[in-house]
């Protein structure tokens, strides 16, 4: 009866909705029950029950502050003494007495949880982002010291997670003590958590960094805007005076800080300051945990300042446009020369050696012979050495194809001679060769075409041709800005020569003969008659082996293996004059007049000098042009030319020609019609190509004059100019030449 009176006085009014009243009157058995309930024990019980753990959910501070605050049912002791009597002894017995704390709650901020996100393009913010429940087991487990060794009752109400700024949001409840202060228990709290930390060192392996804990004093802005990212240099908002020294005290337990900086004030606007940290972790830990917050009145916020400052370097290069203009130019050359050099002299020597020509291997010739050559109309292919006379021209090409080059080769002839077909025709079984079209070079309307198209021709990839038009205007630019030139337009003399250049190392790097430019003419041909001599030695040795008995597969083999390997090293010094490349320049001077014709013929001439007297390629010049030898002289002088003069054919091997390419039986008589067309080499070749069209003989050599009389009166009275004062003769005067002609 003592021990329940004292628990009806002590029980306060509400708890478990029963009054002392209520308490008084309830049974014996009741009261055992209730007294049981409320027995002495260490533990604490609340009104309110706890959520589960499957119910706990992610709130914010916003959302805690609009529930009704709890009341803890907390248990001490009263001591109750009694005499009792007619007993020499007194009993001392113990009750319950309940009292109600309230319960609130507080956010712990855990640095260093996750890596920062940088930028829209870093991939970690995907990649490293664990699950929830993994999430809340590591804050219990490893950062939050357990439950059961913090104070004033310490639970943990959710986890929310910072993966933009790298760090977390610990929610947790704890009881007000009356023998503390709500700011002593916080710090009481944030002082074990880092204990806990230091103690357990945990270091995040994608930095090797410490985790740090810190109370969060404000009402964090949880924010996910996609422009917005951490920065080490954090804007602070305050209404009030705060000062440096104030500032310091607040942002300095977050990291080390560089600068802080106040700005000037602005009427009916907060005081604003800039600040420095160190490293942007102490950033991300300062906003997370301080804005919002409000200090002797004073209300902070805080934001990530957004850098706004050109880069120091670029304004240099800016305010310097007379330096970083040609330090630019440099750069890009370097980058040039670095990188798309390698890949033009890779084209050009695959051009010079015929890679990707798919006439240069059999298996695809007789592909394409058996698929697309069934499907077309086979031409007349030009027998450049169908005539006895052009038998001796091509004996002497091939001649001097055979030694060292020490000079030029030069073909003259008419228009539709057979320049080009003789040539072509010697140099067909060359591995390595390259063919210049001048006549499509001199026909160019400008520039950028003429170097478009020798780029073309000669492998030159990639040319960039429109960075010379944008480098000619930023060049304008600047000197019309500065007045001074830049030194960025090329020119077009500068850009041919650097194409020749270019041809010349991979021509160089095709050469047998690229590392004797030192060596007489006479050393290189002595070398070329022993690689010759081997040559025929090894396929009569070959020749003969066919005729020996077979011996085993295994030292067949061997055999093999051992002479490949000593072939290779003997051919590695060899000198094979068939390897040697051939640079053949075809209409060479064929165009006197034209924007930059004369540039372009000298430049060819000096640089097939260079090569000819490096003794690493045989240059042929195939010109209709009597003065075509001039500026070939002055390129190389104090040499000889070899020079092959092509005139027309007679008539009997006119008609050899004809009789090759038609029946004789069909056509018997064409001496008359070959007469009249001539001996010209290109006449000859249409005359056979309309006749096998279908078109009779006479109406072939009608045609054929036809248009030679269209020729010759185009070229003679010059009818698409407009100025007569072009012409070099009168109409009397070529009429008179011609009747002599004809005569």
């Amino acid at each position: 009866m003592l021990r329940a009176a004292a628990l009806a006085r002590t029980t306060p009014r509400g708890v478990c909705g029963l009054s002392r009243n209520s308490v008084a009157t309830l049974s014996p058995s009741t009261k055992s029950s209730l007294s049981a309930t409320t027995a002495v024990s260490p533990s604490v019980r609340t009104l309110r029950t706890a959520a589960t753990q499957s119910e706990r959910t992610f709130f914010t501070r916003n959302v805690l502050a609009a529930r009704p605050t709890p009341l803890l049912k907390t248990q001490k002791t009263a001591g109750v003494k009694a005499v009792a009597k007619g007993k020499g002894y007194s009993t001392e017995a113990t009750v319950a007495v309940e009292e109600e704390l309230p319960l609130k709650y507080g956010m712990l901020y855990f640095d260093n949880a996750y890596p920062l996100k940088m930028g829209w393009w870093d991939v970690r913010y995907s990649l490293l982002r664990p699950g929830w429940k993994s999430l809340e087991r590591k804050a219990k487990t490893e950062l939050v010291p357990p439950e059961n060794g913090m104070p004033f009752h310490f639970k943990i109400g959710g986890i929310e997670p910072r993966l933009k700024d790298g760090g977390m949001f610990v929610h947790f409840s704890y009881v007000h003590p009356k023998s503390y202060t709500t700011k002593e228990a916080l710090r009481e709290i944030e002082s074990r958590c880092e204990q806990h930390l230091i103690s357990h060192d945990h270091y995040m392996w994608f930095n090797f960094q410490k985790v740090r804990a810190f109370l969060v004093k404000g009402a964090p802005f949880l924010e996910d805007m996609a422009s917005r990212y951490p920065n080490s240099r954090i804007r602070i908002e305050y209404t009030g005076d705060l000062g440096v020294e104030g500032l310091y005290s607040l942002f300095r337990k977050y990291g080390k800080i560089m600068d802080i900086t106040l700005l000037p004030p602005v009427k009916d606007m907060p005081r604003q300051a800039i600040l420095q940290y160190n490293f942007m972790r102490a950033s991300t830990s300062a906003k997370s945990c301080l804005h919002g917050a409000e200090i002797n009145g004073i209300r902070l916020n805080v934001t990530y300042e957004r850098t706004l400052q050109s880069n120091a370097i670029w304004a240099w290069l800016n305010n310097h446009p007379r330096l970083s203009v040609p330090l630019g130019g440099m750069v890009l050359a370097g980058v040039s020369f670095v990188i798309f050099d390698p890949m033009r002299v890779f084209s050009m020597h695959a051009k010079i050696t015929q890679l990707f020509n798919m006439n240069e291997y059999s298996v695809l010739r007789w592909l394409r012979k058996e698929t697309y050559g069934r499907l077309t109309r086979t031409l007349v292919e030009s027998q450049a050495t169908g005539w006895h006379e052009r038998e001796n021209d091509e004996e002497i090409l091939r001649n001097w194809l055979r030694i060292p080059p020490e000079t030029f080769a030069i073909v003259h002839g008419p228009r539709g001679s057979g320049k080009t077909e003789l040539v072509d025709y010697v140099i067909k079984q060359k591995k390595h060769k390259v063919v210049i079209r001048c006549e499509e070079l001199a026909n160019a309307r400008s520039d950028s075409e003429l170097l478009s198209n020798l780029a073309k021709q000669i492998g030159y990839i990639p040319l960039f041709q429109f960075m010379t038009t944008i480098n000619n205007m930023m060049d304008m630019a600047i000197t019309a800005t500065t007045g001074q030139k830049a030194g960025l337009s090329a020119t077009f003399e500068g850009q041919l020569k650097k194409i020749l250049d270019t041809l010349t190392i991979a021509i160089q790097q095709a050469s047998p003969t690229k590392e004797m430019s030192n060596i007489s003419p006479e050393a290189i041909m002595k070398k070329i008659e022993q690689t010759i001599e081997e040559k025929t030695r090894r396929a009569e040795a070959a020749h003969d082996s066919t005729c020996l008995p077979t011996t085993s597969l295994t030292s067949k083999r061997a055999e093999r293996r051992a002479a490949k390997r000593k072939q290779k090293q003997e051919e590695s010094s060899w000198c094979d004059p068939d390897d040697i490349p051939v640079i053949v320049i075809d209409g060479y001077m064929s165009r006197e007049k034209g924007p930059h014709t004369k540039e372009l013929w000298t430049f060819l001439a000096e640089w097939a000098a260079v090569l000819v007297e490096n003794h690493v390629a045989h240059v042929i010049f195939v010109t209709n042009n009597v003065a075509a030898s001039k500026p070939l002289a002055k390129a190389l002088p104090s040499m000889t030319f070899e020079t092959v003069v092509l005139s027309d054919a007679t008539l009997d091997s006119s008609l050899e020609f004809v009789y090759k390419h038609l029946d004789r039986d069909e056509y018997p008589d064409l001496i008359r019609t070959v007469q009249t067309i001539g001996g010209r080499l290109t006449d000859l070749e249409m005359f056979v190509q309309k006749v096998k069209s279908g078109m009779t003989p006479d109406d072939a050599m009608n045609d054929i004059l036809t248009r030679a009389v269209v020729e010759v009166r185009k070229s003679a009275f010059d009818f698409d100019s407009k100025d007569d004062k072009v012409l070099n003769w009168s109409t009397l005067q070529f009429w008179t030449i011609l009747k002599k002609l004809a005569s």
